[in-house]
């Protein structure tokens, strides 16, 4: 009889033991995903980023500024149809002129519903010398 009261105290000890490591488990992978999603967003940061400033460069030298990139950086220059692209550009520049101000910003092309930009550079005119 002294057996029943052990294996039933290993059987509650077994389960508070499964019971911690699942919850254990749950905030693990709770932040692995989170730590994801802030990865993923700072790879779209930095891409706008260097996107704007590529466009900056070229409206500064007087080349026109490209209205979409990919995912890799590149401008999307082909003038084809949409519909028989491959793949479709990630990210859309919007430029926009205020007197002195030119305000360049960089949008995803995914999220359609609601555009924010993702990051926009402001940049002033240089004047003229004279």
């Amino acid at each position: 009889m002294r057996t029943t009261p052990r294996s039933r105290l290993l059987l509650i000890e077994l389960i508070c033991d499964f019971i911690i490591f699942s919850l254990c488990a749950v905030v693990c992978v709770t932040l692995l995903s989170q730590a994801r999603i802030m990865s993923r967003e700072s790879s779209q940061l930095t891409e706008a980023v260097y996107i704007a400033q590529d466009a900056a460069e070229r409206y500064r030298a007087g080349l026109p500024v490209y209205s979409s990139y990919f995912t890799d950086g590149t401008p999307d220059t082909s003038t084809l149809d949409p519909l028989l692209k491959s793949s479709v550009p990630e990210y859309s520049v919007s430029l926009s002129e205020e007197g002195a101000l030119v305000q360049i910003s960089v949008f995803s092309s995914f999220p359609m519903e609601d555009p924010v930009p993702l990051y926009t550079l402001t940049v002033r005119k240089e004047e003229a010398a004279s």
